[in-house]
């Protein structure tokens, strides 16, 4: 390419390379969203050819001056009851549900699905001003039969629908411990058609017996991701900070938008926190313009992209590498759209004054190498490709070990094993992995 595809920046930008201080302000005088971004490299080596760099943007949320625990919510508990659940499970189940109904208000929704081969409408959507007839209604809920997902899914969004007029609040949490048989396509449709009403939903599998792809395909359907819950006793933990982080919700729309200059390319990007994941990049309105869909924002939270750009031929100087800017509706009485702006430039230097890549992206970067490459791994033993499939996960397990993630290490080389003496890793190994490689970058969460 041409190094006239990259243009220097001029005095207007107002930006230097390799300054890392740029926030732009929501609203004049008051901040709730504060953007800012930190290249891979103070200084990147000038070259002859195409160049890989990347950009961790930086989105903080901020305690907004109004508020936000007046929107209602409008929750829907999407329970698994087939006979697998039976025992503990169903118990510690129950009594987290009856904890959602007590930290509920007055003013939000509620309601509740229970399935097996049907699903049964044991709490209809309603405002929770009768908690204790809803609590006997949950107390109701048998173990029996199999397990049917898309009947249960179904009949929640119907629920739902019927308070989505009152709110931007609709979360429905979904929890399964078993495989469902035949419905797997009706269930990604089943996700797309609840993103149409401005449904999220949260899936929840237990044990080791349920498919972890399909319900990450489903929750990705709404920009939201599955969860892996080790034990029964971890159910009101993790369903207390589900309904703690829906009432601290910012926006449900948030969108990260690129506007490259000519020459620049963005080759991906991914979500770091609160887990790892990649995003879809969507052509936008404008010619040239990309979007990645962030979803929900809550406040007082730290929410961090990484983007992989490829870079033209250049000579040394600061230049512009486009503008990226935030899009989001708050979740307010008054729907005004925001739109923040930041121009982005970098510093190309000869190479013998090149700076090294910064350690926090460096750690990011690897983390994101090992959770794509236990993917590859599964894929590959999926495949029939035993060999490869061992050699990716041994890397990734010495990748583990490098990190310090000793325990993760330790639940990959147990998979090896597996796989050397039987021939097969174990559903629950599998889950572990994932998951656990999918949250290395936690940390860097509030």
């Amino acid at each position: 390419m041409s190094e006239r595809n990259i243009v220097p920046l001029d005095n207007n930008d107002k930006l230097k390379g390799g300054n890392n201080e740029r926030l732009i302000s929501a609203y004049p005088g008051y901040e709730p969203v504060t953007l800012d971004y930190m290249p891979s490299q103070q200084a990147f080596p000038a070259s002859k050819v195409e160049k890989v760099i990347y950009l961790l943007f930086t989105l903080s949320t901020h305690e907004h001056l109004s508020n936000s625990g007046n929107v209602p919510l409008n929750i829907c508990l999407v329970v698994d009851q087939s006979s697998s659940m039976r025992g503990e499970k169903l118990f510690a189940l129950k009594s987290a549900a009856k904890q959602v109904v007590d930290q509920l208000a007055n003013e939000d929704f509620f309601s509740l699905i229970s399935f097996n081969d049907r699903a049964t409408v044991v709490v209809g959507c309603q405002r929770v001003d009768s908690r204790e007839n809803i609590k006997m209604l949950i107390d109701s809920i048998e173990a029996k039969g199999g397990t049917e997902l898309a009947q249960g899914l179904n009949q929640g969004i119907m629920e739902m629908k019927r308070a989505t007029n009152f709110t931007e609040l609709n979360h429905l949490m979904l929890f399964t411990d078993g495989q469902t048989y035949g419905d797997s396509e009706q269930c990604v449709y089943l996700g797309m058609e609840a993103a149409r009403n401005n449904i999220s939903i949260h899936p929840m599998g237990i044990g080791t017996d349920w498919n972890e792809d399909l319900l990450e395909t489903v929750a990705a359907k709404t920009a939201s991701s599955s969860e892996f819950i080790n034990s029964a006793d971890q159910i009101i933990k993790i369903f207390l900070q589900k309904i703690a982080q829906f009432r601290a919700t910012l926006t449900n729309n948030a969108t990260l938008i690129f506007q490259p200059v000519q020459g620049i390319k963005i080759r991906n990007a991914h979500r770091i926190v609160p887990t790892i994941s990649e995003m879809e990049i969507i052509p936008g309105n404008n010619k040239g313009e990309l979007n990645l869909k962030l979803g929900v924002m809550r406040y007082k939270h730290d929410y961090k992209v990484l983007i992989e750009l490829l870079l033209p031929t250049c000579p040394p100087g600061v230049f512009r590498v486009g503008d990226f800017s935030l899009r989001y509706t708050p979740i307010e009485a008054q729907k005004n759209t925001v739109h923040l702006k930041l121009p982005v430039g970098i510093t190309i230097a000869e190479p013998i004054h090149s700076s090294p890549i910064n350690p926090e992206v460096k750690s990011i970067l690897e983390k994101i190498t090992t959770f794509k490459l236990q993917a590859k791994a599964w894929q590959d033993l999926s495949s029939g490709d035993i060999e490869g499939g061992k050699k990716k996960l041994a890397a990734v397990g010495t990748k583990l070990l490098n990190m310090g993630e000793s325990i993760l290490a330790s639940q990959v080389e147990q998979e090896l094993n597996n796989l050397e003496v039987r021939g097969i890793a174990t559903a629950e190994g599998k889950k572990r992995i994932k998951y656990g490689t999918r949250g290395l970058t936690g940390l860097f969460e509030d």
